[in-house]
């Protein structure tokens, strides 16, 4: 086949990187191409731009009129709106899949063992995605769950920021364990309440990668939780990231969906405070501690 990536950062150019090993070629459409490459969208369109940006790029470049197949891990921040809804206003009857799973770019570029997981409501579109991926070194699983896929992946983001933080502020292995069960139950009662089966936040979409970025020091979310954790002011430490943490922008609309919802998410609640109304994180930490005991 031929795919066009749109995005050329770590992770588009490390899933071009496994499509190319499986025979496919690759294109990409980079931040300063402003239309398709001449020879067309190809057979499949991926998507590895940053979440806040997509809708924009999407107007730019018009439909594909082919299928889509999301790499992003975030919610639009004014809508509170899945890739896969982002996709479906700005190019109107698109089949949309997304893929997501404990995947760092660096150790997909050079081949290490990955599992990751693509859904889709089309299941031939999820069966053709998987097919075009799977390989020895990447294992590609499908699902027919593609809230609960999308919405595993943005919200381990924002939780990834509590493990950061549990780091920065050195409360002890005990604690990080604790913290991370009850922000899992707290992904799984807002992913449930979007739509999202429960099976699927226990998954590679959303336990597995919960893992990986709340404890990883390769993770940004999770280095951007270290340095608020040791008192460093959010706009300092995203100056010099290097990079997009999608956390940071979807623990906005995390927050938001909390609040309309009145969903209980009250480690959310403490991360929204952080990084926006100027709470230290030591101060999260303390009153999330200090709340009155309950069942679990």
């Amino acid at each position: 086949m031929r795919i066009t990536i749109i995005g050329k950062g770590s992770w588009g150019s490390a899933f071009g990187k496994v499509l190319q090993r499986n025979g496919h070629v690759v294109q990409f459409v980079e931040r300063s191409d402003a239309t398709w490459p001449e020879a067309g969208p190809g057979d499949l369109v991926f998507l590895a731009v940053p979440c806040q940006s997509l809708r924009e790029r999407l107007v730019q470049l018009g439909t594909p009129g082919v299928p889509v197949v999301s790499l992003i891990k975030g919610l639009e921040i004014q809508t509170r709106q899945r890739v896969s809804e982002v996709v479906a206003e700005a190019w109107p009857g698109t089949a949309v899949a997304a893929v997501s799973g404990p995947s760092f770019a660096s150790e997909v570029q050079v081949g290490a063992p990955t599992a990751a997981v693509v859904a889709s409501a089309d299941g031939a579109l999820a069966q053709t995605v998987q097919q075009a991926a799977h390989q020895t070194t990447f294992r590609l699983y499908r699902s027919a769950d593609l809230a609960g896929v999308e919405l595993g992946g943005a919200l381990k983001n924002v939780y990834a920021l509590a493990g950061g933080i549990c780091e920065g502020l050195d409360i002890g292995e005990n604690g990080m364990a604790g913290l991370m069960t009850r922000c899992l139950a707290e992904m799984v009662r807002l992913g449930c309440a979007c739509g999202a089966k429960k099976e699927t936040l226990f998954g590679l979409s959303g336990m597995g990668d919960l893992i990986l970025t709340a404890y990883s020091g390769q993770s940004r979310n999770h280095q951007v939780g270290v340095a608020l954790g040791k008192g460093r002011e959010l706009g300092e430490i995203l100056e010099h990231l290097g990079g997009t943490a999608e956390g940071v922008p979807t623990a906005r609309a995390v927050y938001g969906m909390v609040e309309a919802s009145g969903i209980k998410a009250p480690v959310a609640r403490e991360i929204y405070r952080v990084l926006y109304e100027g709470k230290s994180a030591a101060e999260g930490m303390r009153d999330l501690l200090t709340r009155t005991a309950e069942e679990e």
